[in-house]
Formats: C-alpha cells, structure tokens, sequence
C-alpha cells in the first residue's frame, strides 16, 4: 500500500499545481517529488557553499548549456593567439570533488580603449588604413559580433589539470585550492 500525504495548497497556488500535473503527464505526485528532489539537491549544495553554474559550451551555431553545483577558485584571462580575441578561463571546484574548467574565447573589446590607436591622425586621415594596423579586420561587421569556442573540461585532480591550463593561472588554483568553499561567520 502507498503512504498518503496530505498537502494544503493556497488557492491561488492552485493553477501552478494544474500546470504542474499536466507537464508531468496526470501524475501530480511524480512533479510534486520531482521538484522536492531538485530543491534538496540544490539546497544541500548551497548550505555546503556550493552554487549551482551554468556554462555555454560548443561552436558557434551550436551552443549548449552545461549546469553542475560548484564554486569557482579561479578566473584569468589572456590575449589569444589571434589578437583580436582573449581567452577566458573559469576553473571551479565541483560538488563531486573534481575541477571543471570553462574555456572560452571571445572579442577582445578592451583594444578599443588603447588610446595611441585612436590618436593615429594618420589611421583617420587614409581609408586604406582604417582596417591597418594590429586588428586587421576589426572593423568589419563579423568581428562585432564574433565570439569563438567554448569548452567544458573536467579532471579528477589539480595534477591533471596542470597540463591544460596556463601556467600562471595553475600557480593560482594550487593557492586556491587549498581555501575552503564557505566560512560561515557569526558576526
């Protein structure tokens, strides 16, 4: 025999229970325990310090959200090899104890604020020179809106990790891997 639970429902909750019962196909109980394990879960992680993150992996034109519970140790960044573009890296110590780094390569909008470029009288004074220089083709209207890869990696350990990052962003995860995720302060 099934255990019964009784649960008193506002009646201006009642229409999100509706919609709850026709998403899971009739069975309320089922998107009732549904949501209770995904509270628990979430709940758990943060009351251990961990948040839930979500990452856009993949190409462009073929994006896709990745969401684990974690913390990030970690974020650095760097111009690529390409000029024009700098290379993001979030490294995150998971739930599960592993390290998960995000890695994604982007425009490199802070060009655009070097001042000896837009004081060049010589750049504005010749078209041919307004795609000159540094940024080559900077100007055109791909560029605005051009971004790169995204990738999701996942080690079991910091050794792992060393060979596929930075050396200078290593030596900052090996310091801050060593502090834990939450301090709860009674202050």
């Amino acid at each position: 025999m099934m255990p019964n639970k009784t649960i008193y429902v506002a009646e201006e909750d009642l229409p999100l229970l509706e919609q709850a019962q026709a998403l899971a196909g009739g069975n309320l109980s089922a998107a009732v325990a549904r949501a209770l394990r995904r509270f628990v879960a979430a709940e758990s992680a943060r009351q251990q310090g961990f948040e839930e993150v979500t990452v856009v992996v993949g190409p462009p034109g073929s994006r896709r959200k990745k969401r684990f519970f974690g913390y990030r140790l970690a974020r650095w960044q760097h111009q690529h090899a390409d000029g024009d573009m700098i290379e993001v890296f979030s490294v995150y110590r998971t739930k599960g104890g592993r390290y998960a780094v995000h890695r994604r390569i982007e425009p490199n909008w802070a060009m655009w604020a070097d001042p000896e470029w837009w004081s060049d009288p010589e750049r504005w004074n010749n078209p041919k020179r307004w795609h000159a220089g540094r940024w080559g083709a900077s100007w055109s209207l791909g560029q605005w809106g051009r971004k790169g890869d995204a990738t999701l990696e996942v080690f079991d350990t910091l050794e792992e990790l060393q060979q596929h990052v930075p050396p200078e962003l290593f030596e900052i995860l090996k310091e801050a891997g060593q502090e834990p995720p939450l301090e709860d302060l009674d202050i």
